[in-house]
């Protein structure tokens, strides 16, 4: 699970590149996107999500919480002033910590759901990950001193329709893909989708063991038919479907450049040499496409 992320924290920056702005959460740049839907944006800083707010007649539900409970805390005093006297609802896209372990902060009422493939990867990767991250800088430290993964009030398998009241959220189990754990978060009302890390302006990471470049291809045929307006990834800029269109390109050619290496006898390997060099200029980041490169090999024929 942690090769791509614990590469990419190894290294170290270039001498004149500015340090990274913090993981926070800023709350002041909440927005709203579409009549039920408010997204608080991650302004492309690392470590920091798109934070979302469905605002139903009957209840609210937050997607995301940041990184730790000062996060959480902020994330969650925005659900506060949007919900009222309303219930809020809590679910997360992955469960990886910088959407995930803000969740302590929320209310002790406050309704925590979660696919079943997100509770598997809570009992097998547990808090490696959120060490990983707190080693990279003092500030992820700070942030996620005592953080834990919150128990969940509702368990789903598949689909899950949590009705706020005059919008329904639709929670779509779709891993394994970035994670074993990937949740889709769709608002058919105000033809809003929240993608997780399945489809952004950034490279795919394969950031799991269990993670399948034919699943995630058949994750984006599902997401695509959705026909969103607008599309909420976990992190960057907001789009449509061309973020789905751009995984989709990317992974496909991903595989059919490997599936042609593996015919021709090429090692693992040598794949991701082969491959890399054929598609760096394009996708920069060479960790990203060593784990697609990778995951690739492994189901081509």
């Amino acid at each position: 699970m942690l090769g791509v992320v614990a590469l990419l924290a190894a290294q170290p920056l270039p001498a004149q590149q500015a340090a990274p702005s913090p993981p926070l959460v800023k709350p002041d740049a909440l927005m709203g996107i579409s009549q039920h839907v408010q997204v608080i944006p991650d302004n492309s800083v690392p470590l920091v999500p798109n934070v979302g707010y469905i605002i139903g007649d009957k209840a609210v539900l937050v997607i995301d919480t940041g990184l730790g409970p000062r996060n959480g805390e902020a994330v969650f005093s925005v659900a506060q002033k949007l919900a009222g006297s309303r219930p809020i609802y809590l679910a997360v896209t992955h469960v990886h910590p910088e959407h995930d372990l803000g969740a302590q902060a929320f209310s002790a009422d406050t309704r925590v759901i979660r696919s079943a493939d997100q509770q598997k990867d809570i009992a097998e990767f547990g808090l490696d990950l959120a060490k990983v991250f707190a080693g990279r800088s003092a500030i992820n430290a700070e942030l996620l001193k005592g953080a834990e993964f919150r128990k969940p009030d509702i368990v789903f398998d598949k689909e899950y329709d949590l009705d706020l009241g005059g919008v329904t959220a639709r929670l779509l189990a779709l891993g394994p893909n970035h994670t074993r754990g990937d949740v889709g978060i769709w608002i058919e009302r105000d033809r809003v989708l929240f993608a997780g890390d399945l489809a952004m302006k950034a490279q795919p990471a394969f950031a799991s063991p269990y993670s399948s470049i034919r699943q995630w291809l058949a994750s984006l045929d599902r997401l695509e038919a959705l026909d969103a307006v607008v599309i909420v990834p976990s992190h960057g800029p907001l789009g449509d479907n061309g973020l789905i269109k751009g995984y989709r390109d990317y992974l496909k050619e991903v595989l059919e450049r490997t599936s042609t290496g593996k015919k021709a006898g090429h090692t693992a390997d040598a794949a991701v040499q082969a491959v890399t060099a054929a598609m760096v200029d394009r996708y920069p980041d060479r960790g990203r496409l060593a784990g697609a490169i990778k995951a690739a090999y492994a189901v081509a024929p």
